[in-house]
């Protein structure tokens, strides 16, 4: 390696390290300085704790962290969250994963590990494979009071799709957003961001209103057809939301939501055989929530939420089918099939929650929630009918001090699902309280994950142009059975008032027995109208000899419990105030992932290396080291700087891809607030990747170029 490859890291290194040492400048009466007592969450097990009883590790994102971000979207604040990786968006949706295990293939595109909340209403859709399309979160940055993040499952307060942990995004509520917001973003690589927000009475409801415009260029290279060209995925968005909260008395209290969200990508690949032509794929979610609070007292409260939301993907193409078709004198003749990536989907939400204290020493959440899908996907299915899927649940939370160093968390949720049956998921933890600002904490649970609806029930096949005949198959459902995650963790907490400081360690054991895989498989002889595939007999006539003549059915891909995994290390976050004006977040993580498949014969094609590059996929799906900081500075002048650096060792997005070389990233923002008469405003410059261009590993080579912009906002 050139000394200049080595030198140029350790540059930027050095100029973040010299960034975090600035000088120690006087507070000024009046400013508000960063450093408090652990602040008061919820999302763990429904009951407002400190971060020092909670039964599981959360990292919280506060407004001050977004702001001086810069970041645009949400997913990308989650790269401050030790043990999080996130890819970028635009043309497809962002991943985002906690520990890695998302393989990039279909059922993993979307995420379905990690549940995510806004104010408590699930994001993730039927739709995008169980799991959460980024591009239509219904929220926009300034309305975001703060992000909650617990590390770890939390299948026991929010069911199934909380395998791995949970994402709760907690907005401002009503009363905070008085008057008038506007804000812009606008830069290089097309970005054209607005904003416009109002809030105020109307009656006797406090009143949120914003509209948003997203807009830019995305990616300015990709690797297409062996070559690097333009990579065409603009995208453009629209979010229009309202809150509305209406006090009934003085116990009772009724929020309204509504909100929307339209999406436009150019999609598609040059070159291409069978994603080209580029075209728009257009996303639309319209959601629609109801939550009734009643407080019978400080400590007993009653909650029920009803929520529905509607998603709908279009994008249509002639994908290029090419296939020979006479087996006696083998020719290879090109179809041109009409192909619609998207769908639509209905999603009805209904759920119950009572908090109480039974007696001095504890406290308890309890409820209820009832689940209704249906789903309409022929890219999916390769059938216009509708598919459904009902599920319902109880939960309960036990809070029990015995003694004041002692806490006791004890947790269960129930949930029958149509398709998946029961799953029973327990959690216990134990914190003590060395002195009352260092915790220990030991947490035990057990977790499941309802497979999507694609992984029980997908077909996807091709067929000729009268519809007759069967080409080929690229995936058949073959039956699966819930995930299943044991976890051991121990964390420390601790706070240090001299130093302005406290840590947050997370040290876990995480074991999935039954992981599951999308892998080539047989096609079964039982299926009558798969027999007369012609990809079958096209495979085992024309290939004699060779280990295709054992499927003479054909293969496709199924989903299929196959992989043992396990997945141990530590995590930690440091926050630090040195001075008054100074704030400094810097998290690190040690991730390692074994897996092995449990019966590799299943496996078409197991003489090859496929199973190689399923279990490979599963170990570098998470980088074993990574590391983000953050750097908070105010300055005279009501200038406010930040930095970010974030670091990540190799890792592997997709299986059959390249692997994502170790990465460094530098980020920089600079902030002026301003008074005009009744008026208040921030002017900020900001910088991504300032030390270059950064490789994000997709389903092919990108690279994204440096990015920056002016914002503007203006509160009156």
């Amino acid at each position: 390696m050139s000394p200049s490859k080595i030198a140029a890291p350790a540059r930027w290194r050095a100029l973040f390290l010299l960034l975090a040492l600035p000088l120690a400048l006087p507070a000024r009466a009046g400013d508000e300085l960063f450093f408090s007592e652990f602040p008061i969450v919820a999302s763990v097990s429904r009951l407002p704790q400190p971060l020092s009883e909670t039964p599981a590790a959360v990292t919280v994102i506060d407004q001050e962290m977004i702001r001086a971000s810069g970041f645009r979207t949400v997913e990308d604040l989650l790269r401050l969250v030790p043990g999080f990786q996130v890819t970028s968006h635009n043309q497809d949706p962002a991943i985002v994963a906690y520990h890695g295990l998302n393989s990039g293939m279909n059922s993993d595109e979307y995420g379905p590990r990690v549940q995510v909340l806004i104010d408590g209403r699930s994001q993730y859709s039927p739709l995008f494979k169980s799991g959460v399309n980024w591009n239509l979160l219904p929220v926009a940055l300034e309305n975001i009071e703060r992000i909650e993040v617990t590390r770890g499952s939390n299948t026991v307060s929010y069911g199934s799709n909380a395998f791995m942990g949970v994402i709760n995004i907690i907005t401002l509520d009503s009363t905070q957003t008085r008057g008038w917001l506007a804000s812009a973003n606008h830069g290089n690589n097309g970005i054209r961001d607005e904003m416009l927000r109002w809030g105020g009475k109307v009656g006797g409801a406090d009143v949120r209103f914003t509209a948003r415009s997203f807009e830019d260029n995305g990616f300015q290279h990709g690797f297409y057809s062996n070559v690097w060209t333009t990579a065409p995925d603009d995208r453009q968005s629209r979010l229009f939301d309202l809150r509305a909260d209406l006090p009934l008395g003085n116990h009772d209290e009724l929020q309204f939501t509504l909100s929307h969200v339209r999406d436009v990508s150019l999609y598609g690949r040059p070159g291409s055989p069978a994603n080209d032509p580029l075209r728009e794929l257009r996303q639309h979610s319209t959601s629609f929530g109801l939550l009734w609070r009643h407080a019978v007292s400080a400590a007993e409260e009653y909650k029920l939420r009803y929520a529905y939301t509607q998603d709908e993907a279009v994008g249509p193409y002639l994908e290029r089918v090419s296939f020979g078709t006479n087996l006696a004198s083998p020719s290879s003749v090109t179809y041109f099939q009409p192909f619609d990536p998207g769908g639509r989907s209905a999603m009805h939400e209904l759920e119950f929650e009572h908090t109480l204290a039974p007696t001095a020493g504890t406290r308890m959440a309890w409820g209820s929630g009832l689940k209704s899908v249906a789903l309409n996907s022929p890219a999916q299915f390769s059938s216009s009918d509708w598919k459904h899927r009902d599920a319902v649940r109880l939960f309960g939370n036990l809070e029990y001090r015995p003694a004041r160093p002692w806490l006791f968390n004890l947790g269960a949720s129930l949930e029958h699902d149509s398709l998946s049956g029961l799953m029973f998921d327990p959690r216990a933890s134990v914190s003590y309280h060395v002195i009352p600002q260092q915790t220990l904490r030991l947490v035990v649970s057990r977790a499941h994950r309802s497979p999507s609806l694609y992984e029980t029930s997908g077909r996807v096949e091709k067929r000729d142009v009268a519809g007759s005949g069967l080409l080929n198959m690229t995936y058949l459902a073959q039956g699966v059975e819930p995930e299943r995650i044991d976890t051991v963790e121990v964390g420390y907490l601790g706070e240090f008032k001299q130093l302005a400081a406290s840590v947050d360690v997370r040290a876990f054991h995480e074991r999935i027995p039954n992981r599951i895989q999308i892998v080539p498989l047989a096609l079964p002889a039982s299926m009558p109208d798969d027999q007369d595939s012609l990809a079958g007999r096209y495979l085992a006539q024309t290939n004699p000899g060779s280990a295709n003549t054992i499927f003479p059915y054909g293969r496709a891909d199924g989903a299929i419990n196959l992989e043992r995994v396990v997945i141990q290390g530590y995590e930690y976050q440091l926050r630090w105030q040195p001075f008054a004006t100074t704030r400094l977040i810097y998290s690190n993580a040690l991730v390692c992932i074994d897996a092995d498949l449990t019966d590799v014969s299943v496996v078409a094609e197991a003489t090859g290396d496929t199973t190689d590059k399923i279990s490979r996929q599963a170990r570098e799906s998470a980088p074993v080291r990574s590391q983000s900081a953050m750097l908070i500075q105010k300055l005279p002048y009501d200038l406010t700087a930040s930095a970010m650096y974030f670091r990540a060792g190799p890792m592997r997005w997709r299986r059959n891809g390249d692997p994502i070389q170790p990465s460094e990233r530098v980020d920089w923002r600079l902030a002026k607030a301003f008074k005009l008469g009744a008026t208040r405003g921030e002017i900020a410059y900001t910088v991504q990747m300032a030390n270059g261009g950064l490789q994000e590993g997709r389903q092919f080579a990108r690279t994204a170029d440096r990015l920056q912009w002016l914002s503007l906002q203006l509160g009156f």
